[in-house]
């Protein structure tokens, strides 16, 4: 049976005059789950989140929130609830009056309004502020009045679009932390559009991989970030290495891959035969430089010059030049980095074990551009 906060999108078309923004989405949000709806600009996620609230009609396909399709039903009967981006505040009303505002234009008396926004910002713990103005507020407390007037409604799912995107970094890491306790306490469903990863990563249950449209991949962040199933999704959320080849010979439990640039890679068996296209990734964390470990061969290696050098405290990130072929990028353990450090210009081997290998399809729009050409 579904929860009242449980999205479920079938088959669902979104096009513009020609473009297609979103094709043939399929999707079950759990009630009282967070998902994040993640991708870059232009991968149909706004759109997605647009035809949830009612803001766009889907050209096709059926949406349903807690078991009751809402394709034809107004924003304000659905049971959702929309945080913008602009938190479009009335500058000329106080906190409490901008919270209230949407149970004025539904007639609710001055009093029993005013009690309401002030529990909601008893949420946010904002009631401290409940008469001031707008203009009177940081960044990162104007953010919570927005978020208390969507909550006001006691809506079943709410959508935030790009809800942290306008504050600095430090009040980003804040309020990210206080948006995901929110919703714990709340307990009801949030969809959440953006295109930081690891804003993804920290806050949802469920994030929603897209490009161009389609979904690459749905998961928990730990599973997404861990195990991506194509290129694209590996390469958008960062921390991978991509490569492909051509499967050159299969042993019991190995296979060996030969890349475009004649380089040799020692792979997992996965059903592949000789012949065959293969697409795989190694974490930068399981890549080391020979020698700084302890360890010279690891079963994969590759040769290039150090391009780049970045210490982030506990980590360092080395780029690694390669003729005619992507960076390779490294990120070391501060120590064991130090032991032998390298420089920038220096020619280093980088190694990595064929167990760290991760097999993956093709991003799911090269398919289908591979499958229009024929």
């Amino acid at each position: 049976m579904s929860g009242p906060g449980e999205v479920i999108i079938t088959n669902v078309t979104k096009t513009f005059s020609d473009t297609v923004a979103v094709e043939n989405i399929n999707l079950t949000i759990p009630d009282g789950s967070y998902c994040c709806l993640l991708g870059p600009s232009g991968c149909g996620k706004t759109t997605l989140l647009r035809m949830i609230a009612g803001h766009e009609t889907a050209t096709e396909g059926d949406i349903s929130i807690g078991g009751q399709s809402v394709i034809g039903l107004p924003t304000g009967q659905r049971g959702t609830s929309m945080m913008f981006q602009s938190y479009a505040l009335f500058p000329h009303l106080s906190v409490l009056d901008n919270v209230a505002f949407s149970l004025k234009m539904k007639g609710v008396g001055k009093n029993d309004r005013r009690g309401q926004a002030y529990e909601v910002l008893k949420k946010v713990q904002l009631d401290p502020l409940a008469d001031r103005m707008p203009a009177q507020l940081s960044g990162g407390q104007q953010q919570r009045v927005a978020l208390a007037r969507s909550l006001i409604t006691n809506p079943k799912v709410l959508l935030l679009d790009e809800p942290l995107s306008a504050l600095d970094e430090y009040l980003r890491l804040q309020m990210r932390a206080e948006v995901k306790k929110l919703q714990i306490d709340l307990g009801i469903t949030f969809i959440h559009v953006t295109h930081t990863q690891p804003e993804a990563l920290a806050l949802a249950d469920l994030v929603v991989v897209m490009d161009t449209g389609h979904i690459e991949q749905i998961g928990s962040g730990r599973t997404i970030y861990d195990e991506p199933a194509t290129t694209y999704v590996a390469e958008f959320m960062g921390g991978w290495n991509v490569f492909g080849g051509q499967v050159a010979g299969v042993e019991a439990d190995m296979q060996t891959v030969r890349g475009a640039a004649g380089e040799e890679f020692h792979v997992p068996v996965d059903g592949h035969t000789k012949g065959q296209d293969l697409n795989f990734g190694v974490r930068r964390d399981k890549v080391h430089l020979a020698g700084t470990d302890g360890q010279e061969d690891r079963g994969n290696s590759l040769n290039g010059k150090v391009h780049a050098i970045e210490y982030q405290g506990s980590w360092v990130k080395v780029t690694i030049e390669r003729p005619d072929a992507p960076e390779l990028v490294a990120v070391i353990e501060d120590r064991e980095y130090f032991a032998r450090p390298a420089n920038v210009g220096d020619e280093v081997t980088a190694t990595w074990s064929a167990e760290d290998v991760h097999l993956m399809e093709k991003a799911i729009g090269e398919q289908n551009l591979i499958g229009e050409s024929f």
